[in-house]
C-alpha cells in the first residue's frame, strides 16, 4: 500500500503511509501494522483470576487489564499465551482454551487479538520485558466483572474477555 513511516524497535508494529482512491479521489491514509496478538484470562481455580496493574504510557496511568501481549513472529498463538502469561505473572497454564478472536480497531490497524482461557496454573519466575511495568493482581471473577459494570476497568480487551466469558462461557457450561 504504501511506505513505512515508522518501525518500533522490537518490530511488532509499523505505521504505513500511502493513498487510496475513494469515490475517485486520492486520499492520503495511513495504517497501523502490529503483530497479532493474545489475551489471556488466566484462572487460580474456578472463581480467582490473575490481573495486572499496568503503567500505560498512552494514558500515562496504571490500569487494570488482564495479561496480553503481541505474537513473535514465526510464534504459535498457544506458545504466545504460554510465554506473555508467565513473563508478566509469573504462573504457566498447562491447559489453555481459544475463545474468540477480533480485530482490535480495523479503521486503523490490521491485527487481530486472539482471547485465550487459561487453567492449571503453575509458578515460574517472571520475566518482564524492559519497558514493562506490572503488578500481578489476584481477583474474584465476580469482582473483576462487577468492575467492568461500575467502570474500574476501562479496558476494551479486558470488558470483552471478561463479558465475552460471562454471558457466553459460563452461560454454555451451565456455571451461572
Amino acid at each position: 500500500m504504501g511506505k513505512i513511516a515508522y518501525k518500533s524497535p522490537f518490530d511488532t508494529l509499523r505505521i504505513e503511509e500511502g493513498y487510496s482512491n475513494v469515490r475517485g479521489k486520492r486520499l492520503k491514509n495511513f495504517r497501523i501494522l502490529k503483530n497479532d496478538a493474545v489475551v489471556i484470562l488466566p484462572f487460580l481455580d474456578n472463581d480467582t483470576i490473575i490481573m495486572e496493574k499496568q503503567l500505560r504510557f498512552a494514558v500515562n496511568k496504571k490500569i487494570l487489564e488482564l495479561p496480553a501481549g503481541s505474537i513473535d513472529n514465526g510464534e504459535s498463538r498457544e506458545n504466545a499465551v504460554k510465554r506473555e502469561l508467565t513473563e508478566e505473572t509469573g504462573y504457566y497454564p498447562k491447559k489453555i482454551k481459544f475463545m474468540f478472536k477480533t480485530w482490535n480497531n480495523p479503521a486503523l490497524m490490521n491485527y487481530f487479538e486472539y482471547y485465550y482461557i487459561a487453567y492449571d496454573l503453575i509458578r515460574k519466575e517472571r520475566k518482564l520485558d524492559d519497558n514493562e511495568v506490572i503488578t500481578p493482581v489476584k481477583m474474584k471473577l465476580n469482582d473483576a466483572i462487577k468492575n467492568v459494570y461500575n467502570g474500574k476497568i476501562k479496558d476494551a480487551k479486558t470488558m470483552l474477555a471478561l463479558l465475552f466469558y460471562e454471558h457466553f462461557i459460563k452461560i454454555d457450561s451451565g456455571e451461572v
